[in-house]
C-alpha cells in the first residue's frame, strides 16, 4: 500500500523544494477528497472567527472524523438471527481555549468539567453521509459552535476553581507536538456480507451436534473505512482501516444448576488474516466438548496456594487487571491520586526481577501473529513510539497521552480513544528472562505446594464466566473455567465452580515463575490492543467456592436433541 507522508516539523528552508512538492501533495489530496476538504475549510474558518465577546478564542481545534461501513450477522444453531449493513460517519470536535498552560481541560471541580463533545454522549455528531461539501460544513459548523459554548464556561469555572485551592507543580494541560502530514490511499468501504454471514450460520450449526449445550450464538462483524484528524497545528491525516471479529460463545449448566459459559473470540485487523473456517469449527468443537465435560466434573472447594496460569489465561488476567494500570498523565483538577497510581513507583521494582514489559505500537507481527495493537499513529496525531515499562521488574516509564504529568511533559504516541482520547496499551509485551518450559512450571508449582504442606496444587487452564442467573452472551472470561487440581504424582483431576479474589500489583510481585512461550491475545475493544504474556505461576491465590442459589435446570430435553445432526 502507498502511503503519503510528509513531517512538517521536518520542513526547514534547506528542503525548500520538498516543501513544494509536499505543498503539492497535499493540494491533491484536497481536490481529490471531498470530506477532507469540507473539514480542513471550515476548521480553518472557525479558528479565525470563532469567540464571543469577552471570552477567550480557541487556541486548538480539532476534528476526527470516522467514515465507515460495518456489517453485523449473528446466528444461533445454524439460523440468522440478526444481520445489518450500516454506513456511519461520526465526529470528534475537541475545542480547548485557554493555553497550553492553562485550558478547560483536567477538570472535575463542576459539572461535568473537562471535555464536552458534540452530538450525543460517548457517540459524537452524525455527518451526512452523501459526499455533499456544503452539508458536511454545515453538520461540522453547528458541531464547533456547540462545543465551544461548553468549553469557555469549563474554563471559566476552573479558574474560579483555582484561586480558592492550593495548588503547586501543576503541570501544562497539553502537549506541544510536532504536526504531521500523512495520507493512506482511501478505502471502497465494501464489506463481504454474504460471506461474513456465512461463517455466522456456519459455526453456529455446530452446537446442534450438542445436545448438553443450553445456549449458543455466534457473532461476525465486519467494519472497514477511513479516518480522519485534522487539527489547528497543522495535522493532517487520514488513516484506512478494517476491523473483523468473529465471536462464539456457549453455555451449560450442571445438574446442580451451575452455568458454565465460554467462548471462542478473534479479532483481526483485515479479513486475510482470518483463520480458516476449518480452524474455527475445530475450536469451537473443543470449547463445546470442554464444557460438556465440566458439567459432570466436581465443584473445587476453597483453595488458598500457588497458582498456575497457563499462557491463554495469564493473558487475559494481566489484559484485564495489570496492563491498563501503565499509563500516565496528571490529575483532574478537583480530584485526588489514588494510593495505588504506578507514578509513585517510578524507579522502584513492582514485578519479580526476571519479568520486563515493552509497550510497543510499531510491531506488525509477533511470531506468525498479526498484532491488532500496531498503528503508526495514535488519536491525537502523534507517532507511535516502542516504550520499555519495566526493566528487571522495575517501573522505568509510563504510556502517556497529549496530557503531560509531572513526571513526562511529552507524549509516547499511546493517546487512543474514539471519543476521548487518553493513554492506554497498544502491543504489551511481558517476558521473562529466564523463562520455564511447561514440565519445569508444573514442577515449581508442586514444590511450592509442597512447601505450604498442599495436597494438590491448582492450574487454571482457560477463563470464562461462571455461575448461574446471567446469559453465555456476555460471559467474557472474568473466572477461571478449566481448572485442574495438580497432585505430585503428575494426576490432574477437572474441577468446577471456582472464582478468584482479588488480584492487586502485590500479588503481581509474587509471581514465582513465568513461561518460555508468550500467548498473543488480540483483545477486540474499541481502539486495537494486544497483550502477549507468557504461563504465569503466582505464590499465592486466593480461590473460592462459588456459593449462590442456582435456578433448577429445564424440564424437558432441549428440541435439538431429537433431530438428526445435519451430515452436509
Amino acid at each position: 500500500m502507498r502511503r503519503i507522508l510528509v513531517c512538517i516539523a521536518a520542513w526547514t528552508s534547506v528542503h525548500g523544494v520538498a516543501v513544494a512538492d509536499d505543498q503539492a501533495i497535499l493540494q491533491e489530496q484536497l481536490e481529490q477528497d471531498v470530506l477532507l476538504r469540507a473539514m480542513v475549510d471550515e476548521l480553518d474558518r472557525s479558528a479565525a472567527d470563532l469567540k464571543l465577546e469577552d471570552l477567550a478564542r480557541p487556541y486548538f481545534m480539532e476534528y476526527a472524523l470516522t467514515d465507515a461501513t460495518a456489517g453485523s450477522f449473528a446466528a444461533t444453531l445454524g439460523s440468522v438471527t440478526n444481520r445489518s449493513i450500516t454506513p456511519y460517519r461520526r465526529l470528534r470536535t475537541t475545542v480547548r481555549v485557554g493555553s497550553y498552560k492553562l485550558d478547560n481541560t483536567n477538570f472535575r471541580g463542576g459539572g461535568f468539567g473537562g471535555f464536552a463533545f458534540s452530538g450525543s454522549r460517548g457517540r459524537g455528531a452524525l455527518i451526512p453521509l452523501e459526499n455533499d461539501y456544503h452539508a458536511i460544513r454545515q453538520a461540522l459548523w453547528w458541531a464547533a459552535d456547540r462545543e465551544y459554548k461548553k468549553v469557555v464556561e469549563t474554563l471559566a469555572e476552573k479558574k474560579a476553581f483555582m484561586e480558592n485551592k492550593i495548588i503547586e507543580d501543576k503541570p501544562d494541560d497539553f502537549s506541544h507536538e510536532p504536526p504531521v502530514v500523512y495520507f493512506e490511499p482511501l478505502n471502497d468501504m465494501s464489506i463481504d456480507a454474504a460471506g461474513l454471514e456465512n461463517t455466522a450460520i456456519t459455526l453456529s450449526r455446530i452446537f446442534r451436534e450438542f445436545s448438553d449445550i443450553k445456549d449458543s450464538g455466534v457473532t461476525v462483524i465486519g467494519a472497514t473505512g477511513n479516518q480522519y484528524l485534522i487539527n489547528t497545528e497543522g495535522t493532517r491525516i487520514r488513516n484506512t482501516g478494517s476491523r473483523y471479529s468473529i465471536s462464539v460463545y456457549a453455555t451449560v449448566q450442571a445438574d446442580d444448576g451451575m452455568e458454565l459459559s465460554d467462548s471462542v473470540s478473534v479479532t483481526v485487523g483485515e479479513k486475510a488474516h482470518l483463520p480458516s473456517i476449518e480452524e474455527l469449527a475445530a475450536d469451537c468443537r473443543t470449547m463445546a466438548q470442554g464444557l460438556v465435560a465440566l458439567k459432570a466434573a466436581p465443584r473445587l472447594e476453597d483453595y488458598t496456594g500457588p497458582v498456575l496460569f497457563d499462557a491463554s489465561a495469564a493473558a487475559g488476567i494481566v489484559g484485564r487487571l495489570l496492563a491498563f494500570q501503565f499509563v500516565g498523565g496528571q490529575r483532574d483538577v478537583g480530584s485526588r491520586t489514588r494510593p495505588d497510581d504506578l507514578a509513585k513507583q517510578l524507579g522502584k521494582r513492582i514485578l519479580p526481577r526476571f519479568i520486563n514489559i515493552l509497550d510497543d505500537p510499531t510491531l506488525e507481527t509477533f511470531g506468525d501473529t498479526p498484532l491488532l495493537g500496531n498503528y503508526r499513529y495514535d488519536g491525537q496525531g502523534v507517532e507511535a513510539q516502542a516504550i520499555s515499562l519495566v526493566e528487571d521488574g522495575r517501573l522505568k516509564r509510563l504510556l502517556m497521552s497529549r496530557n503531560p504529568s509531572k513526571e513526562f511533559s511529552r507524549s509516547t504516541g499511546h493517546g487512543r480513544g474514539t471519543w476521548n482520547p487518553t493513554a492506554t496499551i497498544s502491543s504489551f509485551i511481558m517476558t521473562a528472562d529466564p523463562g520455564e518450559d511447561d514440565e519445569a512450571l508444573v514442577q515449581a508449582l508442586l514444590e511450592a505446594c509442597e512447601d505450604e504442606d498442599l495436597e494438590f496444587g491448582i492450574r487454571v487452564a482457560s477463563l470464562g464466566s461462571v455461575g448461574g442467573g446471567g446469559s453465555g452472551r456476555s460471559g467474557g472470561g472474568r473466572a477461571p473455567l478449566a481448572v485442574y487440581k495438580v497432585f505430585p504424582d503428575g494426576r490432574e483431576e477437572l474441577v468446577r465452580g471456582a472464582e478468584l479474589a482479588r488480584i492487586d500489583m502485590k500479588t503481581f510481585k509474587r509471581i514465582l515463575a513465568a513461561g518460555d512461550t508468550p500467548h498473543v491475545l488480540n483483545l477486540g475493544r474499541s481502539v486495537g490492543q494486544t497483550v502477549i504474556v507468557p504461563a504465569l505461576l503466582f505464590e499465592e491465590l486466593d480461590l473460592g467456592a462459588i456459593d449462590r442459589d442456582f435456578d433448577k435446570p429445564p424440564i424437558l430435553p432441549a428440541p435439538v436433541s431429537r433431530i438428526p445432526t445435519p451430515t452436509d
